[in-house]
């Protein structure tokens, strides 16, 4: 019997090459691997070094994740799909249960070079045509992940072939266990455009949901967003994406955040930058959290702040690649919010990176501006190797 369920899989395997005129893609990963040799704070009376996956400010990337890839298409069709193994978030899988299921989706090529309906599951490290996301190379810093299509659903999408115009709708659905009203499921909807001038800019503007759908997981805060990337400097990349969500709220609340980044390489020194200024004005409503049933949303880098507030934040990183088998780089962050006794928030990490061998080894010391805050440490050790 198992010598048939072996032949069967491998005639399986042949077939589907035998139809893979656009390739087949498979991957794994043992990727985003954070182990901390050794933490601590500044907690009165704390003398205990920890050890753990997690270093203490639980910041990105945290734990250990595998995760393995499969994509196959041709002309007419594709499948995609990522699981995620250990550290992760997603649908757990019933036979296994720190098995996450990431991403598992169909499309369907109906003109090819033209239209395509994607069809399935999308979580991070999805279909992410309209999501921009800062070049720093270990932190996954982004304007609150504005633009990216989350849940269960279907999207319709245009892309003629070298007209540098793209067009997403995407129509959210509950995921197969559950169901909603079709009104809640159609204020779920997002339509993105998207326009390219080779070697000039690329300008994008739409609007979409943040919650994956109404009912069960979160309401349906939509937003709208525009944004502009420059493509007309070489070795630089650089974007400035604006969005401003709660006016589909009660009681009213204003919400909105911009971010600027960049790269620009000029070898052997590479320079990145993210920097954000947002703001909640709830009104007479209090924002203590960002889900629902617990006051107004709140989308800034860190919620629960209040019912008025600003805030800022710039996140500065250098690479200087030493030409010696080895990087050296400095990550830094700062922010600031405008409620009272707040203080600035730092985080400041030099590392070194072993540049063939996906290994890095940092030193990271976070703290507050404020007499007397707390501040933490934590030796991280990086590792991503895959294929």
């Amino acid at each position: 019997m198992k010598k048939a369920v072996v032949l069967g899989m491998i005639l399986l395997a042949l077939g589907t090459f035998a139809f893979a005129d656009g390739g087949v893609t498979v991957g794994l990963d043992f990727g985003r691997t954070q182990f901390v040799l050794a933490s601590g704070s500044s907690v009165s009376g704390s003398q205990v070094m920890g050890q753990s996956w997690v270093d203490p400010l639980g910041t990105f990337p945290t734990g250990e994740r595998q995760d393995f890839q499969f994509a196959w298409s041709n002309q007419y069709m594709g499948v995609n799909s990522t699981f995620y193994i250990g550290n992760g978030y997603g649908t757990p899988a019933a036979t296994y249960p720190n098995l996450y299921v990431q991403a598992l989706y169909g499309t369907l090529k109906l003109i090819p070079d033209m239209f395509s309906v994607v069809i399935g599951e999308f979580q991070a490290d999805g279909w992410d045509h309209f999501r921009l996301d800062s070049p720093h190379p270990i932190y996954d810093v982004n304007n609150n992940n504005v633009g990216r299509f989350v849940a269960w659903g279907a999207i319709l999408d245009l892309m003629p072939k070298d007209s540098g115009f793209e067009a997403g709708v995407y129509l959210k659905t509950p995921d197969p266990t559950q169901s909603t009203e079709i009104s809640g499921a159609l204020s779920n909807d997002a339509v993105i455009l998207a326009y390219t001038v080779p070697n000039l800019v690329k300008v994008m503007a739409g609007t979409n949901t943040f919650a994956t759908y109404n009912g069960v997981g979160g309401s349906s805060e939509r937003n709208i967003l525009a944004s502009v990337q420059l493509l007309m400097v070489a070795n630089l990349t650089a974007f400035d994406e604006f969005y401003f969500a709660g006016f589909d709220q009660t009681p009213s609340v204003t919400i909105y955040s911009d971010e600027l980044a960049f790269q620009y390489v000029m070898k052997p020194l590479t320079i990145i930058f993210a920097g954000f200024f947002g703001g909640n004005s709830a009104g007479a409503g209090t924002v203590t959290s960002r889900f629902p049933g617990y006051g107004s949303p709140d989308y800034a880098r860190f919620w629960g702040l209040g019912a008025d507030y600003t805030v800022w934040a710039l996140d500065p990183e250098f690479i200087y690649d030493t030409g010696m088998g080895f990087s050296l780089g400095l990550y830094a962050s700062i922010w600031a919010v405008s409620t009272s006794n707040a203080g600035v928030n730092y985080i400041v990490e030099p590392y070194v990176k072993l540049n063939n061998f996906g290994l890095r080894i940092a030193f990271e010391y976070a703290g507050n501006s404020q007499s007397g805050a707390v501040s933490t440490w934590a030796i991280p050790i990086l590792i991503d190797w895959g294929f």
